[in-house]
């Protein structure tokens, strides 16, 4: 799911808090008493209508989303019409409600089939990625995508458990040191802001949990389990930050920017490398780790034809050009001089 940046989904997004907000009002008891409203049947046909179809719809126009995911929208819509509108009102048309939820428990079983296809062919998974003989961080998803298929909820689950792998068990992994490789992080304090974030985490856990504990169970929990989320990811993006500087190998070139964004692009394929020009664009994918100061990139990367780069949660971005910034530039400069 990607927002679209331009007028049109501005404009969508807009017409959806109005759609929200005013089916939320209009069954507010004090709205109704001020405006002298008469909620009735054709009023909550009309709420359908606006949450279950004019809703998804907007949403669809403001996000890059799938079939699949407007039609979850659309129940989600239902259920929300539920929760706004009145029992008395909203009992004739339960029928559509659970209609619509059998539907999307279908889907759902069906993306569970697949995630049992991914454990079920995990030996073909490995050896695809043998074959392909990257690190898991590059290969893990690409052959998963080769061998079972390309689908958002399987690509989402394996980039979870990639997290978890890298989390919990690289601690004894060593980065690679040869000649073609390039650092990125070590004269940044990218690991410190990590641990100093892991810290503060910590402490908020210790502290508001305690606190919410008292107040509600339930959001204490919710809490803490997406505080341990959190701090899983901190750790899998400081393994892979040490694990995976830049390499140049079997004539590709290798960029992670943590956990959270990667790409590999063959050399073939890069047209320029403008060193010290013009800052980056809005659309340019940086791969560049923060400090404690702003930094600015070092080169901007210009590709004859587009590559895809993984983001977050593995979703996908055609990237035509990016930026980057690394610990020893002239080596880098001095690597790339044939292309």
């Amino acid at each position: 799911m990607v927002y679209r940046k331009n007028r049109k989904a501005h404009l969508a997004m807009a017409f959806l808090f109005l759609v929200l907000t005013s089916n939320f009002l209009l069954y507010q008891t004090g709205v109704q008493e001020f405006l002298s409203l008469q909620v009735t049947s054709g009023v909550a046909i009309g709420s359908l209508i606006d949450l279950a179809i004019i809703a998804p719809l907007l949403f669809y126009a403001a996000f890059k989303i799938t079939i699949k995911q407007t039609i979850g929208l659309m129940v989600a819509g239902l259920v929300i019409a539920r929760i706004f509108i009145p029992f008395e009102l909203f009992a004739p048309f339960a029928g559509i409600l659970y209609t619509g939820i059998a539907i999307e428990a279908l889907l759902v079983l069906a993306e569970l089939g697949l995630l049992f296809l991914v454990i079920w062919k995990v030996p073909q998974i490995r050896k695809q990625m043998k074959k392909m003989n990257e690190d898991p961080i590059y290969s893990m998803l690409p052959a998963i995508e080769k061998v079972v298929t390309k689908n958002v909820f399987i690509q989402i689950f394996m980039s979870e458990i990639l997290m978890m792998y890298y989390a919990f068990f690289t601690w004894k992994k060593k980065a690679p040191s040869y000649a073609s490789v390039v650092t990125m992080h070590e004269k940044t304090s990218a690991v410190a802001i990590n641990i100093m974030l892991i810290h503060a985490i910590l402490i908020e856990t210790i502290g508001l949990h305690w606190w919410l504990h008292e107040k509600s169970l339930i959001l204490s929990i919710v809490l803490l389990l997406l505080n341990i989320y959190s701090v899983t990811f901190v750790l899998a993006d400081i393994q892979v930050t040490r694990l995976h500087p830049m390499e140049i190998k079997s004539g590709k070139l290798y960029i992670t920017q943590g956990f959270a964004s990667r790409i590999i692009v063959p050399l073939s394929n890069i047209k320029e490398v403008e060193w010290g020009g013009s800052p980056p664009s809005k659309n340019t994918v940086k791969f560049m780790y923060k400090d404690f100061e702003e930094v600015d990139p070092q080169a901007i990367v210009y590709l004859h034809e587009a590559v895809q780069a993984t983001m977050f949660l593995g979703m996908k971005k055609s990237v035509t050009e990016f930026a980057i910034r690394v610990d020893e530039p002239e080596k880098l400069k001095h690597l790339l001089q044939d292309i």
